[in-house]
């Protein structure tokens, strides 16, 4: 009787171990340039340009076959318009607050499901670095198409990856 209690609680603890799992991080698509006449509004939250498009669109095709549960983006169009262009029936769209990146970064942890987050310049790199416990070279406004790549076995962190998209014909000057 003693060993059967013992199996079944290592079988309970085996139920409880996670799966394995891996988040990317990646700066929204290349931004369209808004004129001033356009209004401050069009200037803190431009779309994407006809090469952020396509950024979006060969982001979509590399991670087609990545199941991914989550897209998050931040609150600006341009996040989101990356983000969306990897919709499928299986995949959703959720927000977060650009500023609350530690909070995010908590709940990525918690979910443990493979997820892709949307950000900025100065948001992608302190989310990896939060995630990773490493140090993470700044973006620059002209660095598009960096993907890093988070795999995690449960709550702890295994590797990073930095991938780079390849810059679509449409964007090359």
């Amino acid at each position: 009787m003693k060993i059967l209690f013992v199996s079944l609680v290592s079988l309970a603890t085996c139920a409880v171990q996670a799966a394995p799992y891996q988040l990317y991080l990646v700066r929204h698509a290349h931004k369209a340039e808004v004129n001033k006449a356009a209004g401050e509004a069009a200037a803190k939250d431009p779309a994407l340009s006809a090469c952020g498009k396509a950024q979006a669109a060969a982001l979509a095709t590399l991670l087609a076959r990545v199941p991914l549960t989550k897209l998050y983006h931040s609150g600006y169009q341009r996040t989101q318009l990356t983000a969306a262009a990897l919709l499928s029936p299986s995949r959703h769209l959720e927000g977060y607050p650009a500023a609350d990146i530690q909070n995010l970064a908590n709940r990525l942890i918690q979910q443990q499901q493979n997820a892709l987050v949307v950000g900025h310049s100065n948001t992608v790199p302190q989310l990896a670095e939060l995630l990773s416990k490493t140090p993470q070279t700044p973006l620059t406004e002209q660095d598009y198409g960096l993907i890093y790549q988070l795999q995690f076995d449960g709550n702890n962190f295994i590797s990073l990856t930095t991938l780079q998209l390849p810059t679509p014909a449409l964007c090359e000057p």
